[in-house]
């Protein structure tokens, strides 16, 4: 039986709220080669521990305030260091859009249709989102608002529906 390596590992803050842990399910499902875990009243340090356990490369932590996800921090588990760290807003989810998780969950394929945004493509790409081939169920689109802020677009190609959107600002 071949099993996946754990290049990812996903978690929150203390406490998550319903939004914050629906963020986490589906970059779970989006992210391939990643899990998420429930962090509960592990302390980070128990956190990146049970990451490098996993075979980890990163651990993303999703940081919320009043309920909703505000960053993205993204640890190198190899340096110690912080890789990637984003300010999100314009967070649009399938919930929002009345569309149920598992109407998206059976797409695995996940393409890169157009990148607008240059300082996304190596967090793109570290985070196993670079296919370019033509058999894509979900493509990304990555539109650039100003010179620090990008929005990214997810939408199932098979139906042409839009299920997640996010702006992102470094």
């Amino acid at each position: 039986m071949h099993t996946h390596r754990t290049r990812i590992v996903i978690t929150s803050s203390r406490d998550p709220s319903i939004r914050t842990r629906n963020f986490l399910n589906i970059l779970a499902f989006l992210l391939p080669d990643s899990v998420k875990i429930t962090r509960g009243k592990k302390s980070k340090i128990e956190i990146f521990k049970r990451a490098i356990n996993l075979g980890a490369i990163y651990l993303l932590f999703v940081l919320a305030k009043n309920g909703n996800p505000l960053r993205i921090v993204v640890y190198d588990l190899e340096s110690f260091s912080i890789k990637y760290l984003f300010k999100l807003r314009g967070l649009s989810l399938p919930s929002d859009y009345n569309i149920p998780l598992r109407q998206i969950k059976g797409h695995n394929t996940i393409c890169i249709e157009l990148n607008g945004c240059n300082f996304l493509r190596d967090f793109l790409v570290d985070m196993n989102i670079y296919n370019l081939s033509d058999n894509c169920e979900v493509v990304v689109n990555s539109k650039l608002i100003s010179n620090n802020i990008c929005e990214l677009l997810f939408t199932l190609s098979t139906k042409n529906i839009k299920f997640l959107k996010m702006i992102l600002e470094v």
